[in-house]
């Protein structure tokens, strides 16, 4: 395909396409987006949109699939090509995200489960790639043949990140104590539920490295919230409207060491209505607080909520064993565990944050 022609005004570059598709460009955004404008190749601007004089377009003139525009007043030419003009044509917002859409499941996921070699994903990055985008488009990703050492789940986050440390330090550990502080270091069943959402940001992935099991149970259970969160939408409209709106406030409280709370909705969406984050927690929720004639309707959609999000039909079953790992979007995926009698159990966890995981996805596909 090519450009067949050009047109502009003062304020605005026509573009047609051979396909007889077109685009308008204002010409302002033409001038702050000068592909000479940059420190590099798509790297950082060099000057500030106060910087610009009133833009209008002086002339435009098409050479091959090379357009050239002459803004006044400055005298300034820029030069755009068609593979340009396509990439950044005007888009409505839900076109603009720069990660896909998340491919949501339910309990029908657990006949596809998969647990990716380690030794070939280190030395392998397209294997590596692929068990990144899992991450990223399922919200999980199953890790095995990973040695037994204490701290090796740090060479994991090196593989794609960073870790975030928090107060429960860079690795905290997860298993049996005589005086547990949290559920988590217990026996007992603990039902779905997502980590931290007294923090804000919440930490956007949590790694899970088993190097002892040994237990009659405490398999482990996940549940796309998305998912979950979607369909309320779909057949609960009003629950889901409260959801979204009212927020909730939590809260950590330790001794003299940490008081982090947070107040959000239990699920988040962005300006266009996507949702990105879900936060559902009761053991850290506090004392709802919201207008009376709200309070009962509120509470019969965080109902609903807390059954779709144990509904075995929503969730994945597993169990991880020494030498396995698991690793998963703590906005996205809630996380639980079956009770446990016997038996030695012993995990290695650490959070860490999204961003870096989806540059690791890019950096490897432009090396391609």
């Amino acid at each position: 395909m090519g450009i067949v022609a050009v047109e502009h005004d003062r304020d605005w570059l026509e573009v047609r396409f051979e396909d007889g598709t077109s685009a308008r460009f204002l010409g302002t955004w033409l001038r702050d987006n000068i592909t000479t404008g940059r420190h590099r190749d798509a790297g950082q601007r060099t000057f500030d949109i106060n910087s610009l004089p009133d833009v209008t377009i002086a002339a435009a003139s098409l050479d091959a699939d090379t357009v050239t525009v002459s803004f006044a007043p400055e005298g300034l030419d820029g030069t755009y090509d068609e593979s340009w003009f396509r990439q950044h044509r005007p888009a409505q917002p839900t076109d603009t995200g720069i990660t896909p859409l998340p491919t949501l499941w339910d309990a029908e996921q657990q006949g596809s489960l998969e647990f990716a070699d380690h030794p070939t994903l280190v030395g392998d990055p397209a294997r590596l790639h692929d068990w990144l985008v899992d991450i990223r488009d399922l919200g999980f990703g199953l890790l095995e043949n990973l040695p037994t050492t204490p701290g090796l789940i740090l060479e994991v986050v090196d593989l794609f990140g960073y870790v975030r440390e928090t107060n429960y330090g860079g690795v905290f550990e997860v298993r049996d104590e005589p005086e547990p502080a949290n559920l988590a270091f217990t026996k007992l069943e603990i039902g779905m539920h997502t980590d931290n959402p007294y923090r804000d940001p919440v930490p956007g992935l949590q790694i899970l490295h088993c190097l002892v099991n040994e237990s009659d149970g405490g398999d482990n259970r996940l549940v796309d919230g998305f998912a979950v969160a979607e369909r309320i939408r779909s057949d609960h409209p009003g629950a889901f409207e409260l959801l979204t709106t009212y927020p909730v406030r939590f809260r950590y409280l330790d001794g003299d060491s940490a008081d982090l709370q947070a107040y959000k909705p239990l699920i988040q969406l962005d300006t266009e209505g996507r949702i990105v984050c879900i936060r559902y927690n009761s053991r850290s929720a506090q004392a709802f607080a919201m207008p009376a004639d709200v309070m009962a309707d509120y509470y019969r959609a965080y109902r609903i909520l807390g059954e779709l999000l144990h509904d075995p039909g929503a969730r994945i079953e597993f169990r991880l064993d020494a030498g396995q790992l698991m690793a998963f979007d703590n906005q996205r995926v809630l996380h639980g565990r079956t009770a446990y009698t016997t038996g030695a159990r012993h995990l290695q966890g650490c959070y860490a944050d999204k961003d870096s995981l989806h540059s690791r996805i890019r950096v490897l596909e432009a090396a391609r």
